[in-house]
């Protein structure tokens, strides 16, 4: 059996807590958003959140508040996707953004009376992917609401949300995850070939399980150090070096982390910088704009097939120079 939804979140019991507490009330509200560091659970908050709404034997937990079985069909077609009354909305393949015409199709979904539950729900993410149109039209939808229909936006970069979007919603921040509660979910995921393995990505993960899972994967947390000791390194090498590197990290294989790695690489290196007492130093908000710019990007060259070496040689040449290089 698998038991409350809800049990199965970790790190974010505030949250849950209060959730849990609106359902019970019978006041789960029309529009929730979800925003925090990428990887730390939003997904999994919100289909737990759809599922105890969906659920028609919902189980009172200690706190008061209520939670989806995790045993009926109701719970199970969540999960699998199967749910006629639950639409997910996320950016399509190989595209930079969500279109109107992805929004238009969930308000028309909304808008109609549910098959199964009481309720018609959707669940968008990434929401600060939305162009202007897609964004206008969500808020139409946010300003007239259909009755028994509730919406979830999911977002690392709420700022990017228009702010008449995110005054229509229930806010709630969710936070970085702590070493011990990624290595748990690492456990119960079976994901890792060894305990020091998944030890060692929940340490480097910076609190965020989905990284954590992604250096559990072979050869991932090697090629982490190996990025981190290349980009170190360019400073103190000359073009041809930054040439050969960037032919190497845009190997299709390779590819694919460069985003995730970059992410990660300036964070812990203005990290180390702020712990270190050198920040007095160190243009913090230019290493963040150069961060947002070399992520956006290494990701766009994935989605609109750009040459993955000459973005690199790019990215590459950026961070040489800001690190100090001649050339």
């Amino acid at each position: 059996m698998a038991g409350p939804v809800f049990d199965a979140i970790l790190g974010h019991e505030v949250i849950i807590n209060r959730i849990g507490h609106s359902l019970a009330n019978g006041r789960p509200g029309h529009a929730w958003l979800f925003h925090g560091p990428q990887g730390v659970g939003k997904r999994t908050t919100a289909l737990a959140l759809i599922q105890s709404l969906f659920c028609p034997q919902p189980v009172r937990l200690p706190n008061g508040g209520v939670s989806g079985c995790g045993d009926c069909s109701s719970c199970r077609k969540c999960l699998t996707g199967n749910h006629p009354d639950l639409q997910w909305l996320e950016l399509q393949e190989k595209k930079v953004r969500i279109s109107v015409e992805q929004v238009r199709e969930l308000a028309h979904f909304i808008a109609f009376s549910p098959l199964e539950s009481p309720w018609k729900a959707a669940i968008v993410d990434d929401a600060a992917q939305m162009n202007a149109a897609a964004a206008n039209a969500l808020l139409k939808t946010l300003e007239e609401p259909p009755p028994g229909s509730m919406l979830i936006l999911i977002t690392h970069h709420p700022g990017g949300l228009l702010p008449t979007i995110g005054s229509r919603c229930q806010k709630e921040r969710f936070f970085p995850l702590s070493e011990e509660q990624i290595l748990t979910i690492l456990e119960r995921l079976k994901v890792g070939k060894t305990l020091e393995e998944r030890q060692e990505a929940a340490r480097l993960a910076v609190g965020s399980v989905g990284h954590a899972v992604q250096l559990c994967v072979k050869g991932a947390i090697e090629n982490r150090r190996r990025f981190f000791r290349d980009l170190d390194a360019l400073p103190d090498g000359g073009l041809a070096q930054l040439v050969a590197l960037a032919e190497e990290w845009g190997k299709a294989e390779l590819f694919s982390m460069v985003p995730q790695l970059l992410e990660t690489w300036f964070r812990e290196r203005i990290r180390a910088s702020v712990l270190s007492g050198e920040a007095h130093r160190l243009d913090t908000e230019r290493w963040l704009e150069a961060a947002l710019r070399t992520g956006q990007l290494a990701r766009d060259a994935q989605v609109v097939n750009l040459n993955p070496r000459l973005t690199l040689e790019t990215i590459f040449i950026r961070l040489a120079r800001m690190q100090g290089a001649a050339f």
